[in-house]
């Protein structure tokens, strides 16, 4: 049984999981969630096929391998969202797995993909509460890619000095990948979990952990947080 309380390492999870590939519609595991607003998987592909649209908006990030959508490569720590409602071929090389994100979508969007440039131009983002901090305020900067579901479903780049954050409990579910630097998370268990750059990692609602960084970080996040 999956502990949704810790934070997720999605690439240990990957690696242990025994997922045979194959369509990429039903070659999946998913991880339990708190009730059915958002859906969170381990998807294997293989070889390739269609996919008709889908009422979900989708994230899709490769922890190994290739995945292409209407021709455009995903390679290995690539990522995009899906619009709901958006017909498309995949292809998928072999020892391809995906984490996969969905969101019930809300409103009629255009039909699109839309990628996560991580070398995107920041501007200044508002740093954690201070009442959270535990130390100096850090300086935040960040670039959103997208924000669907009537406001509910987005992500992007961030970016932030060193800071360290008290226990708090997570209100929203979150996707991470680190670009650049170190952070180590202390769950609600007491268990310690240290994350470098190159790990991909998820904390679901109703988690509650620390956040402590000793170097400049950057990541990829997409959030679902429900009204």
């Amino acid at each position: 049984m999956v502990n949704m309380r810790r934070v997720l390492d999605l690439k240990a999870m990957a690696a242990e999981t025994a997922l045979t590939a194959g369509d990429y519609l039903t070659a999946r595991y998913r991880l339990p969630a708190n009730d059915a607003a958002v859906i969170f998987e381990l998807v294997a592909p293989l070889g390739q096929g269609d996919v008709g649209g889908i009422a979900y908006d989708v994230f899709v990030f490769v922890l190994t391998g290739q995945f292409s959508i209407n021709d455009i490569l995903f390679e290995k720590d690539c990522g995009c969202k899906i619009s709901a409602g958006m017909a498309f071929r995949w292809t998928a090389a072999p020892n391809t797995c995906l984490f996969v994100m969905s969101a019930p979508a809300t409103e009629q969007t255009e039909e699109e993909v839309v990628t996560i440039n991580p070398q995107a131009q920041m501007s200044p983002s508002l740093p954690p509460p201070v009442e959270y901090l535990q130390g100096p305020v850090p300086v935040c900067q960040s670039a959103p890619a997208w924000r669907s579901c009537e406001g509910q479903f987005y992500g992007g780049i961030w970016a932030s000095t060193p800071y360290s954050r008290k226990q708090i409990p997570y209100v929203h579910d979150e996707f991470m990948f680190l670009l650049e630097g170190c952070v180590t998370f202390v769950c609600d268990l007491g268990e310690k979990q240290t994350f470098r750059a190159g790990d991909a990692f998820l904390i679901c609602r109703g988690a509650s952990c620390s956040w402590d960084s000793l170097e400049d970080v950057k990541k990829i996040y997409v959030i679902f947080r429900p009204e």
